[in-house]
């Protein structure tokens, strides 16, 4: 907040809540020759006299091209974390204020810094009193995030070491449709008038990321818990043109969040992944709490679905054709990575071609099966055993009626589409794959796309997971990088924890079974038809 009067005289005044102790950010203040290290605004800052309850200092800092240069005393008073400051000389006629620290019930430290200031050119400083006021302010603020950004680097350096505070996890997530976001939205109020579709969109688009929900104490067979929580990151993948930066800009917003509560880990659901794919390096550089996608847990637990779903459908799996839809992503290319060392015939399709060639030379290289490539969904389902679709879209991407009599196909993809089109066919076992079933219900209050509480996203679990195991890393980072070690470690540390593959769910539909005996048996009397 800041003011001017017509007198000229100028007030900033700025605070901000450091999850740090009062005496760190004090002894952080105090060390003002190292500010120009870290502060791109403080261009020069010096001692020129040091007192056991006071000092002299020079500073020249510079906020949008502005060079503000002055010499100021400072008093002090460390049993109340108070310093006060005045200038003695320098390019405003007056300039003093007040550095306040105090403690906040909820955990961390308000720094507040109180200043007043006056130009002392007459004429001028009626018309741009509001403009330095507004620059001083800035000042401040850059002050304040730097500090915030160079006790939150120590914070982490340490993570290892309890004492640090750094535990937990959080789950950054969105709605995967416009209905979604209704839904989450008259959970807190269920007489919320709705406004238009238009408006609300904007809205959510403009809206920053934000602390939804605390997990708290989530439970492992083992008897350990975790807290956690989830963090709402404002993009609707059906409703706006979502572009990569944009993407990029809330989940640094969603991450700073979580680094403020001190959690050891974030994965990053839903679309947010596209940043951990496609730009884990500038992610990596800005931000210091370890993050994963999740993906090595999603990976094992398609595998693992595929397995029981083609040994109870009667496919052969080293006769299998298999398509990976959208094979050329992350998950897509790790699960026909891994299943091209079983199978016949894998097919990968992607809208491009260069990735798709790119792909293709990686797994004609890594296991025995045939390699084929397509830009053309429906083409490259007609045949296949098994299919697997790994695209993240939010509308349905295949015609069901390709799909052969007897198929298995996984809906891995975020939002789920395949699982939930309504179809008629009683022939194919479709499941929603890369879901989990849990020691402990994750239940936010509202609905996250699960089927019931006690089954999650393999990408939310695998947090979980990590942050069990004290394992603050970036498990699952950077595209191409799930490994069989990987995979193999994450499924035995689910397994210690009472993390096994989910049952068999058809959109919201357990399915029973007596379903599935069912698909099975209508199955075979397609095929035998067809063969007549």
């Amino acid at each position: 907040m800041d003011r001017s009067n017509s007198n000229g005289l100028i007030h900033a005044r700025v605070s901000k809540v450091i999850q740090a102790k009062k005496w760190k950010i004090l002894r952080l203040i105090t060390r003002v020759r190292t500010f120009p290290q870290y502060m791109p605004n403080v261009k020069h800052c010096d001692v020129l006299e040091q007192h056991s309850n006071s000092a002299v200092t020079s500073w020249n800092v510079e906020v949008d091209h502005i060079p503000i240069r002055w010499k100021q005393r400072d008093e002090f008073d460390f049993p109340n974390f108070t310093i006060r400051f005045k200038a003695f000389e320098g390019d405003l006629e007056d300039f003093e204020g007040k550095w306040v620290l105090s403690d906040r019930p909820e955990g961390g430290t308000e720094v507040v810094v109180d200043v007043t200031a006056r130009i002392g050119i007459p004429l001028l400083e009626k018309v741009i009193s509001k403009i330095i006021a507004e620059k001083l302010t800035k000042n401040f603020e850059l002050m304040l995030n730097a500090m915030d950004d160079v006790l939150t680097t120590q914070r982490y350096k340490n993570i290892r070491d309890k004492r640090s505070g750094i535990k937990g996890f959080a789950v950054i997530g969105h709605p995967y449709n416009y209905q979604h976001l209704l839904r989450y939205f008259k959970h807190f109020k269920p007489d919320l008038k709705l406004p238009s579709q238009e408006f609300l969109a904007k809205l959510f688009e403009l809206t920053p990321s934000y602390k939804s929900f605390d997990i708290e104490k989530f439970t492992s067979r083992t008897g350990k818990s975790v807290n956690g929580y989830f963090i709402m990151c404002p993009i609707i993948p059906d409703m706006l043109k979502v572009s990569p930066d944009k993407v990029v800009e809330k989940v640094i917003q969603a991450c700073r969040i979580a680094e403020q509560l001190g959690v050891g880990i974030v994965v990053l659901g839903g679309f947010t992944s596209i940043a951990g794919e496609q730009y884990n390096k500038s992610l990596t550089s800005s931000l210091n709490v370890p993050m994963t996608t999740g993906n090595t847990l999603t990976v094992s637990l398609v595998i693992d679905g595929i397995l029981k779903a083609a040994k109870i459908m009667g496919v052969d799996l080293p006769k299998a054709k298999v398509t990976v839809i959208g094979g050329t992503g992350d998950i897509g290319g790790a699960v026909a990575r891994t299943l091209s060392e079983t199978v016949e015939e894998v097919t990968i399709t992607s809208r491009s071609e260069k990735n798709l060639i790119e792909m293709e030379r990686t797994l004609t290289y890594y296991g025995k099966a045939r390699i084929k490539t397509s830009r053309e969904n429906n083409e490259a389902i007609k045949g296949a055993d098994i299919v697997i679709a790994a695209a993240s879209v939010s509308s349905s991407i295949v015609d069901l009626n390709n799909f052969k009599p007897g198929a298995v196909i996984c809906d891995v993809g975020y939002p789920k589409n395949i699982s939930y089109t309504a179809c008629d066919r009683k022939d194919i076992l479709i499941f929603s794959g890369g879901i989990c079933s849990i020691p402990s219900k994750f239940d936010l209050g509202f609905d996250i796309g699960m089927p019931t509480p006690d089954v999650l996203y393999g990408c939310f679990a695998e947090a979980i997971l990590l942050a069990l195991e004290d394992r603050y890393e970036n498990y699952s980072w950077g595209k191409g990088n799930i490994t069989r070690d990987r995979i193999d470690y994450i499924r035995s540390i689910a397994s210690k924890h009472g993390f096994i593959l989910a049952p068999f769910f058809w959109g919201n539909r357990l399915l029973k079974d007596s379903d599935i005996e069912q698909i099975r048996d209508n199955a075979s009397k397609a095929l035998l038809k067809n063969a007549r």
